[in-house]
């Protein structure tokens, strides 16, 4: 080998010896690509062979024999194993090859349909990855009748911290109880996700619950979790486990489950109903939840039907400490952005999506006193600018303020020559905002029409936007925007010398100086407007656009 040679190879020797680079690498690389590359390159075999084989996703391919060869051989670099065909497993241990075990190094585990043809197979897999930390488990049968072993090996799971029974349609109660005993000193996440029955696999959980709940008419008071009764009502008192987060995604779930759960997860502070069908709750359900898992910090309804404004209200105001709150496609109001405002200061992340009748004053208000605000998700959401206007010059007037409704201007406003201060947004570290702003001058008074055109509301818009210096997911649009004058927002690029241009949307150069930390943006340019991509591809080439593939 010449000394060029050697030296080139000495050099990609050491950038495929950076872990971090590797895996930068790997991540734009297709799989057959990284394969490709390991049957050519050294280097390449030793810094992404574990990459390659950290997830395997059983498909048809584990039916090859090469694949199956391959499997025998690195196995042990597998730390992700997702089956979902019945023979998957057997499939597995059949590809011996002089091994008394396969797999046994992982760390994830979704396993296929159990039934007692490979149930065997399974409970071996499972004792040979004691270490697993999250496992999905699909009964076909009634458990409680055939599958003890299985049941037994999951409870050995001494450091499992997530379980999942989803798509399952025969769980019985007391294999849910034996389960949780068992892990109870690791397990922190259940999930019952998918779930298409009508009714729960186990009921409204009164057996699981074991008379937690009140009985009717008899007194009810919680200490540490605990539920004590009248002396005169005997009861069973069963203990409560530690799981942190439930997961009811796309399941047919009665109030009483989920209070019947909730009584056994005190600690609970991740709930998530997304999709949820049937799901009615009577007025006092929110604050009995909130009594049994007070310290509920993520909460999500997206996609829920059943709920309407007043009853999302309720929800939001039983829990003070909520942190994330997600309600895209859901009938979230005024009523609800009024109990988030109120109650929920320490809001970081709020999803509403394809909300509807949220009033441009509600968000104002928002945007001014949840100043821990870092993502807002309110695409297809229309804002009326001229609304956020008259609401931010204002001025709130009382607690009941914000319930009432709308603020007036102070009368100095119509005075032109008075000086007009408004209150400024305070959610400063706000990271990503997606929304729609438009402008429908039908809320302001004709003095107030000519003192807030729609050139000023642009400018009252960017204004605000241009504190928001750690912005990094920007998504916004809206008539406002696309407005005729949209140039005569007052911002433009003198005295910048790379800048010799006319473009289109000067906005798109504006942004990217204000906005370090940008990384996406959607909605401020056309999609065949060739010179703002020409120049974005340019000076800001780590910007993407619209709906690329963010890194």
């Amino acid at each position: 080998m010449s000394l060029l040679g050697q030296d080139r190879s000495n050099a990609v020797a050491k950038v495929f010896s950076l872990p971090e680079i590797c895996q930068r690498i790997a991540h734009v690389l297709d799989r057959s690509t990284i394969a490709a590359c390991l049957r050519v390159s050294r280097a390449c075999n030793a810094a992404w062979l574990p990459i390659l084989w950290y997830t395997i996703d059983a498909g048809k391919h584990w039916h090859h024999p090469a694949f199956r060869n391959s499997l025998s051989k690195h196995s042990g670099l597998i730390r992700i194993l997702k089956c979902s065909r019945y023979d998957d497993i057997s499939l597995l241990f059949n590809t011996q090859s002089n091994k008394d075990t396969l797999c046994e190094n992982l760390l994830t585990l979704v396993l296929p349909k159990t039934t007692l043809i490979n149930q065997k197979d399974h409970v071996r897999l499972l004792l040979q990855n004691p270490q697993l930390r999250d496992l999905s488990l699909t009964f076909h049968d009634d458990p409680s009748s055939h599958y003890s072993a299985l049941v037994d090996a999951v409870g050995e799971l001494r450091f499992l911290r997530r379980l999942a029974f989803d798509e399952n349609k025969t769980l019985q109660v007391s294999t849910l109880e034996t389960i949780l005993t068992q892990c109870n000193s690791s397990l922190q996440e259940l999930s019952f996700k998918g779930t298409h029955a009508y009714k729960h696999p186990f009921g409204s959980g009164e057996e699981f619950a074991s008379g937690l709940l009140p009985i009717a008419s008899a007194p009810e008071q919680i200490t540490d979790g605990i539920r004590n009764l009248s002396q005169d009502t005997e009861i069973e008192i069963k203990g409560s486990f530690g799981i942190l987060s439930l997961c009811m995604d796309n399941v047919a779930c009665t109030q009483d489950l989920l209070l019947n759960l909730g009584s056994r997860f005190p600690l609970l502070n991740r709930l998530s109903l997304r999709e949820s069908v049937e799901v009615y709750f009577s007025q006092d359900f929110p604050e009995r939840l909130a009594r049994r898992c007070p310290k509920i910090k993520y909460l999500d309804i997206s996609s829920t039907e059943d709920m309407d404004d007043d009853t999302i209200a309720r929800l939001i105001a039983s829990f003070p400490n909520l942190q994330t709150f997600r309600a895209s496609d859901t009938r979230f109001g005024d009523r609800s952005l009024v109990a988030l405002i109120e109650n929920c200061r320490d809001l970081t992340v709020l999803d509403i999506g394809a909300a509807y009748g949220i009033q441009g004053h509600m968000v104002q208000l928002l945007f001014e006193r949840c100043w821990s605000l870092r993502r807002l998700d309110a695409w297809n959401v229309s804002v009326n600018v001229a609304d956020m206007i008259k609401e931010a010059y204002g001025g709130v007037k009382g607690p009941s303020a914000i319930a009432s409704g709308r603020q007036h201007l102070d009368t100095s406003v119509s005075n032109h020559n008075s000086p007009i201060t408004f209150r400024q947004w305070a959610c400063h570290g706000i990271e990503s905002l997606a929304m729609r702003f438009d402008y429908d001058a039908c809320v302001l008074t004709e003095d107030e029409q000519r003192l807030f055109p729609p050139s000023k509301a642009r400018i009252f818009v960017y204004e605000q936007l241009s504190k928001l210096s750690k912005l990094k997911y920007l998504a916004i649009t809206g008539s406002l925007l696309d407005a005729e004058d949209q140039y005569e927002s007052g911002y433009t690029n003198e005295g910048d010398e790379e800048d010799d241009t006319s473009f289109d949307v000067p906005e798109i150069m504006w942004m990217s100086k204000n906005w370090p930390s940008l990384v996406s943006i959607q909605g401020l340019h056309e999609e065949d407007d060739e010179l703002v991509i020409e120049w974005l591809r340019e000076h800001r080439p780590d910007i993407s656009l619209d709906d690329e593939e963010i890194d």
